[in-house]
C-alpha cells in the first residue's frame, strides 16, 4: 500500500468514524423531549446570533446611556477609540455573561412559545374532529381548510407570554450584562488594570437592593417585550403561514431566515423607546461623573458630547424614582429621537 492510498484510508475511517458519532448524537437528541430539544435548539442560535453582533451591540449600549447623536458614519471611529482604550476584546465586553443568558433566555422563549402554539393546535384539531363529526355534507367537508395553523391574535399571545416567562426567568444576568458594557477596566494604585467581574458586579447589585436590585428596569423590560416577542412571533409565523400557503410547500432556510428578519426589524423599531429608557435604568449608579465615562469618552473620539457628558453627570448623581421620570428625563435632554 503507497503512502497516498494509506493516508486516504485514514480519511475515509475518520470520515466514517465521524459520521457514526453525529448519527448516535442525533438519535440521543430524538430521544430526548420535544420541550427540551426546543430549548437546546433556541439556547444555541441564540448563542450564534448574539456572539456575531456583540460588537455592534455594545456600541448601540454605549449610545443609549449617553446624549451622543447616532450617526452611522461614526460607528468605525467609535469601535476604532474602543479598540485603541481597551483592546480588540472590548468589543465583545461581557459576551461571556450574554451567553449566560441568552441560552436560558432563548431557550425558554422558543419553548414556551412552541407548547403554548402546541396547546392552540391541539384546540383545532379538536374543534376540526367535532365540526367533521357534525357535518353531514360531503361538500362542507371539501371545503374546510385542511390545515388551521395559529391565527395572527393566537400567534401574538404565544409570544407575549413566551418573551414575558424568558426575560422574568434571566433579567438578572441581562441587567448585569448591561452593566459590564459600560464599565471600564479601573487601574489600581500601581497603574495595573483591575478588570470588572460578572460576579462582582452581580453580588453588588444584590448587595444594595436585594432580590429588587436584581430586577431594577424590569418594568420598562416587560412593557416593552410583550409588544415586541409578540409582533416579532406574530409576524415570522404568519409570514411562513403565507409563503407555505401560496407555495404550497414548507418555506426554505433563506425564507425562514427573511421572515425572522424582517419581523425583529418591525418589532425592534416599534418598541425601541422602552429599550432605551430600559438601559438608562440598568446602568443608573455605575457611570462615574469624572473624565473617565466609559460612554463619553468613547463616543467623545468622534462626537461632540457635551449633552453626553450633562446626561452622564445626571444619572449618575440622581435616580430616578421611576420608569416615567425615566423617559422624561431622557425627553427632557435630547428630546423624542
Amino acid at each position: 500500500m503507497t503512502a497516498v492510498e494509506g493516508e486516504t484510508t485514514a480519511a475515509g475511517a475518520d470520515s466514517s468514524a465521524h459520521s457514526r458519532i453525529r448519527r448516535k448524537m442525533t438519535r440521543r437528541i430524538e430521544k430526548l423531549p420535544k420541550e427540551l430539544r426546543n430549548l437546546l435548539a433556541g439556547g444555541i442560535a441564540g448563542m450564534v446570533a448574539k456572539t456575531f453582533v456583540a460588537p455592534i451591540d455594545r456600541i448601540k449600549i454605549l449610545y443609549q446611556i449617553s446624549s451622543a447623536h447616532f450617526r452611522l458614519r461614526d460607528v468605525p471611529g467609535v469601535a476604532f477609540k474602543i479598540v485603541k482604550t481597551e483592546g480588540i476584546t472590548a468589543l465583545w465586553k461581557g459576551n461571556m455573561v450574554t451567553m449566560i443568558r441568552v441560552f436560558p433566555y432563548s431557550g425558554i422563549q422558543f419553548m414556551v412559545f412552541d407548547r403554548i402554539k402546541m396547546n392552540f393546535i391541539r384546540r383545532h384539531e379538536h374543534e376540526k374532529s367535532h365540526w367533521l363529526t357534525e357535518t353531514t355534507s360531503p361538500h362542507d367537508k371539501e371545503t374546510k381548510p385542511k390545515k388551521w395553523g395559529l391565527s395572527p391574535g393566537e400567534s401574538l399571545v404565544s409570544g407575549s407570554l413566551a418573551g414575558a416567562v424568558s426575560v422574568m426567568c434571566t433579567y438578572p444576568l441581562d441587567l448585569t450584562r448591561a452593566q459590564l458594557a459600560v464599565l471600564r477596566k479601573k487601574r489600581d494604585a500601581s497603574g495595573k488594570k483591575i478588570y470588572q467581574r460578572f460576579p462582582t458586579v452581580f453580588a453588588n447589585n444584590y448587595k444594595k437592593g436585594g432580590v429588587k436590585g436584581l430586577y431594577r428596569g424590569i418594568t420598562p423590560t416587560l412593557l416593552g417585550i410583550l409588544p415586541y416577542s409578540g409582533i416579532a412571533f406574530t409576524i415570522n409565523e404568519q409570514g411562513k403561514r403565507q409563503i407555505q400557503h401560496m407555495t404550497g410547500r414548507e418555506p426554505t432556510t433563506v425564507e425562514k431566515m427573511q421572515c425572522g428578519a424582517l419581523s425583529g426589524l418591525i418589532a425592534q423599531s416599534m418598541t425601541y423607546p422602552l429599550e432605551v429608557t430600559r438601559r438608562r435604568m440598568q446602568t443608573i449608579g455605575i457611570i462615574p461623573t469624572s473624565g473617565g465615562d466609559a460612554a463619553v469618552n468613547v463616543l467623545g473620539g468622534s462626537l461632540e458630547t457635551t449633552g453626553a457628558q450633562k446626561a452622564a453627570q445626571y444619572i449618575s448623581t440622581h435616580k430616578p424614582a421611576s420608569m416615567i421620570s425615566t423617559i422624561r428625563h431622557v425627553i427632557h435632554e435630547q428630546g423624542v429621537r
